[in-house]
């Protein structure tokens, strides 16, 4: 029998963060506790206790949990009667608001009291309760009903109300005016086959300008999204074609680019405008920087001129008791006379070397130099080896948005592990940038390309135009390992003979294998390496030993006897991965950590990445995962003392994954799995070859 219950949450038992969906318990208006079940396809976000919400659905029994409410429709609701007390009294939208306040506000004004807030008068709350803490319920109210009005539009629409705060981000209260003038817009956020239908609900037609346009759009986000910048013509066409017909394609190009939605010609091929801008502004400012022709170039004729840096390299070498290279001492008499350079190498050649080099020169002449790199133990390898400031970038990026950091105009960046930079983040960095400072990028232009859209540090590795130093020759302390050797030979394309594994040892060995047995192998070598810094890298998510599984299994492994969090697949002790970039808390996605207390009642972990707790609430754990085993992507920029790579066969294990994967061993790498698969791979073009981009310098 359907039921339409509407209750205040008391508690989340379980919430899926991949897949979505929750358990919940809350009290209903009777004060009766009731469980509910919510399939991820009848709610829009996790409940947070406090907040009040209707449930349609039916009462079902549960052999384990007894009577429960399994949900067919969720919606977060305003608060009336009795539950508005529990709802000013649990939520954290109100802090300070305890039960005897909310009670008190409630005897004063009744089935009122919504209103009250409602209309934001302060006056009458103050006779009731203090100034600020009648400030503070007026202001978390209001924020509330802006995000309820949208959660209702959206539902409305048969939008996930989840999405409500991305708008509120782009158009703020003038969300819900601006999609109704254009439905389209919500292509920011949602796929085309659900707006374009909801677009047809309210009567747009197919040939509809504002149609037209997004279907352009739409074209262009599905290739964004797979690190495309660029379009070709025949390419939009065809991805066109399968949203508003060939006969409108030629139409609706012409029409996003009247609007200005998009950039470029039949012949040049398309960009979402403000993608372009990216590329360009990025472009212009390196080009800029590479002719001395920036701002404040006046701090060019500082630098330091060859005679006296060579004489700084010798005193570095004494100092250090190495001999430099010809090739690292060319970078650092380039890297110390421009404003914009590279230095590229692979593994073992001396990279953090010559920073060493290059930072004894740059403070003779009484330069800053602050190291920056994406991976937090990026970040700290290079602070340990120079023995200078060294972070992330988000916390670089943090740091100046928040006024806690300032550069001075004499001041050289480095970036290192430079191939990971997608578009965003090196337009980002040159933004801070000020005039008359210097960017050196370093990295590896035969490892992957960023995870997210745009390809920069690799087309700026075979630009002649760039100033570049490449570092070729292996020293011996790295090649000890034997995995420098083997990462050259894949970096050409080849494989040398693998030893079978035999134990914790250095070099690099393989384990050959069905993928039946991969998991169980991967058991083998975490008992050999217990204690141990290890990582599992794989190529792939999904199915037999894919990183979700291989985590899932290491999970249920590793963490019996440790403190959980309910509902959850998280416990005390967990390798983590944040899976974002997140500026407000200075981790990137990719950002590797440790689960180090859990907090079920409140539903709250504490995580350690590198060194910096934080706080994660249920709000925050969709955006983290188990990190036993990882992407490639992920792990870039990453180092561990040993290193096992799954290989499984899929379109993503290419030449460029397995390079990339191999140089994030220090010590020792195990191959495990498929030895054919691995050859073909190795043989495959590396694929940022085949990420079209219109960036150029």
């Amino acid at each position: 029998m359907p039921e339409a219950v509407t209750l205040s949450v008391s508690a989340l038992l379980y919430h899926d963060a991949r897949k979505g969906g929750a358990i919940f318990s809350g009290d209903d208006e009777a004060g009766q506790r009731v469980r509910v079940v919510a399939p991820y396809s009848t709610i829009s976000r996790v409940p947070v206790r406090g907040e009040t919400w209707r449930i349609d659905g039916a009462y079902e029994s549960h052999p384990q949990y007894g009577r429960q409410l399994k949900a067919t429709r969720c919606q977060f609701v305003v608060p009336r009667g009795r539950l508005l007390v529990r709802y000013l009294s649990r939520s954290k939208s109100f802090p300070g608001v305890g039960e005897a306040t909310a009670a008190k506000l409630y005897d004063e004004f009744g089935e009122g009291l919504g209103d009250v807030l409602l209309a934001s008068d302060v006056e009458r709350l103050r006779k009731v309760i203090s100034p600020a803490l009648a400030a503070i319920l007026v202001e978390g109210w209001l924020a509330r009903k802006t995000e309820m009005e949208l959660v209702s539009y959206l539902d409305q629409m048969g939008f996930e109300p989840r999405l409500a705060d991305k708008l509120v981000q782009c158009w703020g209260d003038a969300a819900k005016a601006t999609i109704d003038a254009n439905p389209y817009l919500l292509l920011a956020v949602a796929g085309w086959s659900r707006v374009d239908a909801e677009a047809q609900k309210l009567g747009i037609a197919r040939t509809d300008h504002r149609r037209l346009v997004g279907a352009i759009e739409a074209a262009l986000y599905s290739r964004l999204n797979v690190g495309h910048t660029l379009t070709s013509h025949d390419t939009t066409v065809k991805l066109a074609t399968s949203l508003v017909g060939r006969e409108h394609c030629t139409k609706a190009i012409a029409a996003a680019r009247e609007d200005g939605a998009i950039v470029g010609s039949p012949g040049q091929g398309y960009q979402p405008v403000g993608v372009s801008s990216l590329e360009q502004g990025i472009a212009a400012r390196l080009r800029a920087m590479i002719a001395g022709k920036a701002p404040a170039q006046g701090y060019l004729f500082h630098a330091p001129s060859d005679a006296p840096t060579d004489a700084l390299i010798a005193e570095y070498e004494g100092l250090q008791g190495i001999k430099l290279t010809d090739e690292q001492k060319a970078a650092i008499r380039m890297a110390a006379n421009r404003q914009f350079s590279l230095v590229l190498g692979g593994a073992g050649v001396g990279k953090t070397t010559v920073l060493g080099g290059l930072i004894r020169v740059l403070e003779a002449h009484r330069w800053s130099i602050l190291q920056l790199a994406l991976a937090g133990r990026a970040a700290k390898r290079m602070g340990e080896a120079t023995g200078r400031p060294a972070m992330t970038i988000a916390k670089f990026l943090l740091g100046i948005r928040s006024g806690k950091l300032e550069l001075a105009p004499r001041t050289v960046l480095v970036v290192d592990e430079a191939s990971m930079l997608d578009l965003p983040t090196l337009y980002r960095i040159l933004s801070q940038l000020p005039d008359g400072s210097r960017l050196l990028l370093v990295g590896d232009p035969a490892q992957l390309p960023p995870i997210g859209f745009g390809l920069t540090f690799h087309r700026l590795a075979t630009s002649d135009a760039v100033p570049k130093q490449h570092l070729t020759q292996v020293h011996r302390q790295a090649a000890s390992t034997g995995i420098p050797a083997v990462a050259a030979a894949i970096r050409n394309h080849q494989l040398p003979a693998l030893a079978e594994f035999c134990g914790a040892r250095p070099g690099v060995s393989a384990i050959r294998c069905t993928r039946d047995e991969i998991v169980s192998a991967l058991f083998e070598l975490a008992r050999v390496w217990a204690g141990d810094d290890w990582r599992v890298v794989g190529s792939v998510k999904n199915g037999a030993a894919g990183v979700n599984d291989l985590n899932t299994s290491f999970h249920h492994r590793f963490s019996a006897g440790r403190a959980r969090l309910n509902g959850y697949s998280f416990a005390e002790g967990d390798p983590i991965v944040y899976l974002r970039n997140d500026y407000d808390r200075g981790l990137m996605n990719g950002s590797l950590g440790t689960v180090v207390e859990v907090h079920s009642e409140e539903c709250v972990l504490v995580a350690d990445f590198e060194g910096d707790r934080h706080i994660l609430a249920v709000g925050d754990l969709a955006d983290i995962d188990l990190a036993y085993a990882i992407t490639c992507h992920k792990a870039q920029g990453s180092q561990f003392r040993r290193v096992a790579i799954p290989l499984v066969r899929s379109r993503l294990l290419d030449h460029s994954l397995i390079y990339t994967a191999l140089t994030r061993g220090v010590e020792q790498v195990v191959l495990v799995g498929d030895m054919a698969a691995l050859h073909a791979a190795i043989k495959s073009p590396p694929r940022a070859s085949r990420r079209e981009v219109g960036f150029t310098v």
